[in-house]
């Protein structure tokens, strides 16, 4: 072997040992940081998040963070570095909700008011639509009227009626489409 790569292969034997060395004492610190300061970036995450699930994930991605950049640039004082981290992880995040919620912004302009149903007028409708069906059906022959029920509240079919109420299908039919059409003149006259 010439010394020249003698000299290369002991240099890039140096750089190696070096880097493990780096690469073992950046573990350890992180390992001291983690222990250390873990605990109470944990806590400035729940403070800030008014208690959400998110500040394990959110500790942890820190600490990601400090470890890529420690590993690519070395960090005298790694506390406060992973203090900004913390504030950007907010930041970021308080910025992608506001991404997500923009979708469902309206603008309004001056004087306009959005638009609910009012609960209460959909009762009262319903309630008067209840009553004109209720008057509706009192006004029907017995036969129609117990032949309709049989078939929408009970559920029987035209077979089942016809047998109880002693008619013919065809009969049935008769009763339930005179019924359905008196129904909805009755509510069309309200």
């Amino acid at each position: 072997m010439h010394k020249r790569q003698a000299g290369a292969l002991a240099r890039q034997r140096y750089v190696a040992l070096s880097a493990q060395n780096e690469a073992g004492s950046t573990t350890a610190e992180l390992d001291r940081l983690f222990r250390d300061e873990g605990p109470r970036l944990a806590r400035f995450f729940n403070r800030r998040l008014r208690g959400g699930h998110d500040a394990p994930d959110l500790v942890q991605e820190a600490f990601t963070r400090l470890a890529s950049f420690m590993a690519r640039d070395g960090v005298c004082n790694a506390a406060p570095y992973l203090q900004r981290i913390a504030r950007n992880l907010l930041y970021e995040r308080t910025r992608r909700q506001a991404r997500c919620l923009l979708a469902f912004h309206l603008p309004l302009s001056e004087g306009q008011e959005p638009t609910v149903r009012a609960d209460q007028e959909d009762s009262i409708c319903e309630r008067d639509v209840m009553r004109i069906y209720r008057r509706a059906l009192d006004e029907l022959p017995e036969k129609t009227r117990t032949a309709f029920l049989l078939h929408r509240v009970d559920e029987l079919t035209y077979r089942e009626i016809s047998e109880q109420l002693g008619i013919s299908v065809p009969t049935v039919q008769y009763h339930i489409a005179r019924c359905l059409a008196h129904l909805d003149a009755a509510l069309e006259s309200e």
